[in-house]
């Protein structure tokens, strides 16, 4: 009894050189994106992972840092590597949420480099959820009620109610201009709690301190200081220190703003 042959073996498709270019370009973008969301280092390099074994790469070697990447991608025996940079850190879970999806599914079903670039496109182009209409207000009701559980009254709900709406829409109009996060977080604590302090004085709050504390909570850096335990966790000591630091320096830029308005106001709010 004979064995039957077995089949021939079919011949695996190898990436060419531009195209692999290419496809490390387009990890880098993802990944770019990831940190620039707020991404914590091992998710963006899941994600970049993905892409790239999902777009052909027999293998991918990745290095993240909040604000730099290299990456490389291999196929067959051509390799390709580069490094980006990423700009500055904000907070976008959309964006984010909009990333893992399209990882998740080309490392499912697969894809091509031109799809992909059209889809990182919409995503990049694609508008924030809610609008500044909404989120300022939502804003203000949230460190309001903030207020209210620290101990405040009406006047002190109403204090730091108006004053974070005003600094949410003072930090979304300094987010479009691009100014420096720290310089934004000392002018948005400021305004915060100026604002806060000068209706308590007005109306003679009776726990002004509660009013200004609550005012500012919407410039504590709670992504930053979150990513950076996440970062701790998977032993990336690197990004844990990088996040912590800034988060550190945020907190600080809150006190800068807060001590300017202390001492513009002559407010005493130490016991």
């Amino acid at each position: 009894m004979t064995a039957a042959p077995l089949p021939e073996p079919v011949p695996v498709q190898r990436l060419s050189r531009d195209e692999l270019s290419e496809l490390v370009d387009v990890m880098l973008r993802v990944g770019e994106a990831m940190l620039e969301s707020g991404a914590a280092g091992q998710r963006t390099e899941q994600t970049m992972a993905q892409i790239g074994l999902g777009l052909g790469a027999d293998r991918v070697e990745l290095y993240v840092t909040p604000t730099g990447i290299i990456a490389t991608a291999v196929s067959g025996h051509e390799q390709r590597t580069r490094v980006g940079r990423a700009g500055p850190p904000g907070v976008d879970m959309g964006k984010i949420i909009a990333l893992n999806h399209l990882s998740r599914y080309i490392a499912l079903l697969g894809g091509t480099l031109p799809a992909v670039r059209q889809q990182l496109a919409a995503i990049h182009d694609a508008r924030r959820e809610q609008p500044a209409w909404v989120t300022i207000p939502a804003v203000g009701v949230a460190c309001a009620a903030f207020a209210q559980i620290l101990g405040g009254g009406t006047v002190e709900f109403v204090a730091a109610g108006v004053g974070a709406a005003l600094a949410q829409g003072v930090r979304l109009l300094l987010a479009r201009l691009r100014v420096n996060a720290f310089a934004l977080t000392v002018v948005c604590s400021f305004v915060a709690s100026l604002v806060a302090a000068l209706i308590c004085l007005r109306l003679d709050a009776a726990y002004p301190e509660q009013a200004l504390a609550a005012s500012v909570l919407l410039m504590v850096p709670g992504v930053p200081l979150i990513t950076s335990v996440l970062d701790f966790s998977s032993n990336d000591l690197v990004s844990g220190v990088t996040r912590g630091t800034l988060a550190f320096l945020l907190a600080l830029s809150i006190g800068i703003g807060m001590v300017m308005t202390l001492w513009l106001t002559g407010l005493n709010i130490v016991p």
